[in-house]
């Protein structure tokens, strides 16, 4: 009957129907706000809807309520709701008073979704303001690191027997590198930062990444990583950072010794509820500790840049941890949620979409090459740069030429042609202020000379010229700082090819 198909239409759409009094009191609901609500419908008539709003936005609601029956107008709010055992319930509320002026026509909208996607745009942008200026800052450290740690290896080779001065070097050094460390955690969500997927076998880069970030400590792992995992086409150095942040979290949340379970699972997706992605296949990796757990008024800001409950001591870089996860995992396409008890712990998951495309196998080491000597051009625009980077390959027994620019370094290469004088390779700094820089320079250059060997170098590791430089006519790339054992053996290879 057209009763029965008005019922069902009512009790079945896809938004909740609540009839409201001046008081508040539940006179009627169709099965949908039932849902919403999670309790029998027998049981909410009768009862105020105020109850089942939480305590923070009762406010919120009575004066909602109020604007209703005072006004002609459709009125809106959005409040929380309670539901027994389950997280919280966003909802958008909107009603307009009935004719008799007695009660109200509500209607219930569930964003959840909505919000959480919302929160995640919220951390995305706090994440692109801090990225600008965390991206130039890990450049200009960069650049200090590698005279720091060039001049410290220079130093090293006058000093052979003074034992307890090369040892103060050697930790200098240790430091140094240490650094370097901090400078890729701002890299890697600062504005501009890029990565190169590839289809992976995640369940080797989540072993590595547990043992590195538990190396030298009390605290153990326990995997459970199902053995029919799913590829994924992802970074797998910035995942790596991921899952190594999780479990120093899980390590530090845990005092002397205790246990880390790292879970990882293939899931199929339907696109309702939590996380909110599409639907399709992904794989979940789950990092659990046992440790004091996060307090529920802590947890909606754990993801917020430089947030940290930790006291930082001698430990830099905190405060990034987390954000650095949420960046890394949205930009694949994923999403990251967590889970915490006061006094029983903590469990990040985290949702990868699932790759098609077969892994490669890892490609065969290359051969160790010999030192070999040549002529090279190298173009930096910092004096004290170009200075230590000249020192050391003319230490390496290399002839060297310098330019502080990439117009410069053009001029040199082409005027070295002339005289049958030509150089053996170029090494060109990526960022030049105010000048030609690496990119530019590098394609005059192979209009010049298209077999010309060049090397790009750059205090942004994660610049797409530098991550992809075979691309722009580069046979390698430094990413600053490096030691001289790495400019050793990549000048060396690509003088020998």
């Amino acid at each position: 009957t057209e009763r029965e198909k008005y019922s069902d239409l009512y009790d079945f759409a896809p938004v909740g129907y609540l009839t409201l009094d001046r008081e508040g009191i539940i006179a009627e609901t169709n099965l949908t706000g039932t849902a919403l609500l999670g309790t029998e419908r027998s049981r909410l008539l009768k009862r105020r809807f105020g109850l089942f709003v939480a305590a923070a936005d009762r406010p919120v609601f009575n004066g909602f309520l109020q604007r209703v029956f005072t006004g002609q107008s459709k009125e809106s709010c959005e409040v929380s709701l309670l539901k027994e055992g389950q997280p919280l319930v966003h909802v958008r509320l909107e009603a307009v008073v009935a004719a008799s002026g007695r009660e109200c026509r509500t209607v219930v909208t569930d964003i959840t979704d909505q919000r959480r996607a919302e929160e995640d745009r919220l951390v995305l942008s706090k994440l692109e303001s801090t990225g600008i200026l965390a991206g130039g800052i890990a450049h200009d450290f960069n650049n200090l690191l590698t005279v720091i740690i060039l001049n410290l290896d220079a130093g090293r080779e006058l000093i052979p027997s003074w034992e307890r001065a090369v040892q103060h070097l050697d930790e200098a050094t240790k430091a140094a590198l240490s650094a370097r460390s901090l400078t890729q955690q701002l890299i890697t969500f600062a504005r501009g930062g890029a990565s190169v997927r590839k289809p992976t076998a995640l369940a080797a880069v989540i072993r590595e990444s547990a043992r590195l970030a538990l190396s030298g400590s009390h605290v153990r792992c326990e995997h459970a990583l199902a053995d029919d995992l799913w590829p994924v086409e992802v970074d797998a150095g910035q995942i790596g950072q991921v899952l190594r942040n999780l479990v120093l979290n899980a390590r530090e949340a845990m005092s002397e010794a205790g246990v880390v379970t790292i879970r990882a699972e293939n899931v199929v997706l339907d696109g309702k509820g939590q996380p909110a992605l599409p639907a399709g296949e992904y794989i979940r990796v789950s990092v659990a500790d046992r440790g004091g757990g996060i307090a529920k008024e802590i947890s909606p800001r754990i993801f917020d840049p430089y947030f940290s409950t930790k006291q930082r001591g001698d430990q830099k870089g905190m405060g990034l941890g987390l954000t650095i996860c949420h960046s890394v995992v949205q930009k694949h396409g994923g999403a990251i949620s967590v889970e915490s008890m006061v006094g029983v712990g903590t469990t990040f998951h985290i949702w990868l979409p699932a790759s098609r495309k077969p892994v490669a196998p890892e490609p065969a080491p290359a051969p160790k090459t010999l030192p070999r000597t040549g002529r090279i051009l190298l173009m930096d625009d910092e004096e004290v740069l170009r200075d230590i980077f000249g020192a050391t390959l003319r230490r390496m027994g290399h002839e060297v030429e310098l330019a502080a620019d990439g117009r410069r370094a053009v001029e040199a290469y082409s005027s070295a042609l002339d005289p049958g004088r030509p150089f053996d390779m170029v090494i060109l700094d990526l960022t030049v202020r105010g000048g030609m820089g690496g990119r530019e320079a590098m394609k005059a250059l192979l209009e010049i000379d298209p077999d010309v060997k060049a090397i790009v170098m750059s205090g942004y590791a994660n610049d797409p010229v530098l991550l992809e430089h075979a691309r722009h006519g580069f046979k390698g790339a430094l990413a600053k700082p490096f030691d001289v054992g790495e400019m050793q053996e990549l000048v060396a290879r690509i003088l020998g090819s």
